[in-house]
């Protein structure tokens, strides 16, 4: 499994920072890539109608080109009258799960990757650069440090009902790694003073697995153990962000509050 892990992060690794590397339309597009496999496995899971869960989780990524933040929230908002032009035309789409489908794709997947496009939007070329690659490679450090600690240290249990796999050494040991590799990075390459940038890399791994619970929880509630297939060894694309989707927009307000 591990092997498989890291064979597909070998992959996918290059492309993503080749995105942020070119910046702008590449992100966007790598952005609205994610959030179409993301519809698929949301509107398998919960029965619902492709082009509708990828209507709710594009317009905010959509509307944040020209609008900013500002159209993150009009499209989560528009994301309303999408779902009654939806539950009007399709009688299959009038259950409670194709609703949370809906409100899912808008406030928990386009917004949040929204967040990505922003912050190497709304900042200088190699800053916007260094942050998208520490909203993304964040929660890949934290899951590792986790992981790496709950294995060779984890005794007792962080939400056993939630996750039981979890434990309060395994959060301790991300949280570790993340802010000893983000705190460093965010001094050096953003002039940031060293207590902010160790804080960035505490906010980070927090947030980050903040996300993995909540997905973890997702799931249990559907009964899935996974949301889709699509990266071996990591289970689908939600699987495997669901920790952007909460450190990218902690990264953009950490920006917004220490380098604005």
């Amino acid at each position: 499994m591990l092997r498989r892990r890291f064979g597909t992060a070998a992959v996918l690794a290059p492309i993503v920072v080749g995105a942020i590397v070119l910046g702008g339309p590449y992100v966007v597009a790598l952005v609205l890539l994610v959030t179409a496999r993301a519809s698929y496995e949301l509107a398998r899971a919960l029965t619902l109608p492709y082009p509708a869960a990828f209507g709710a989780g594009a317009l905010p990524v959509l509307l944040a080109v020209p609008f900013g933040t500002t159209g993150i929230l009009a499209g989560v908002m528009l994301g309303l009258p999408w779902a009654l032009f939806w539950l009007a035309g399709y009688p299959e789409a009038r259950t409670l799960r194709a609703m949370l489908a809906l409100m899912l794709m808008a406030t928990w997947v386009g917004a949040p990757l929204a967040h990505v496009y922003l912050i190497g939007d709304q900042t200088n070329d190699l800053d916007g650069v260094y942050l998208v690659l520490i909203a993304v490679a964040g929660p890949w450090v934290s899951d590792s440090g986790a992981y790496f600690a709950g294995l060779l240290f984890g005794r007792h249990p962080l939400f056993p009902s939630l996750s039981p796999k979890k434990t309060i050494e395994g959060a301790i040991g991300g949280i570790v790694l993340t802010t000893a590799v983000v705190a460093p990075l965010a001094n050096l390459l953003l002039d940031l003073p060293l207590w902010t940038s160790a804080l960035a890399g505490v906010v980070i791994s927090i947030v980050s697995q903040a996300g993995d619970l909540f997905e973890s929880i997702l799931k249990r509630l559907l009964g899935l153990k996974d949301l889709g297939r699509a990266l071996p060894g990591h289970g689908g694309i939600l699987d495997r962000i669901d920790s952007l989707l909460f450190t990218a927009p902690a990264v953009y307000y950490l920006y917004t509050l220490f380098l604005t």
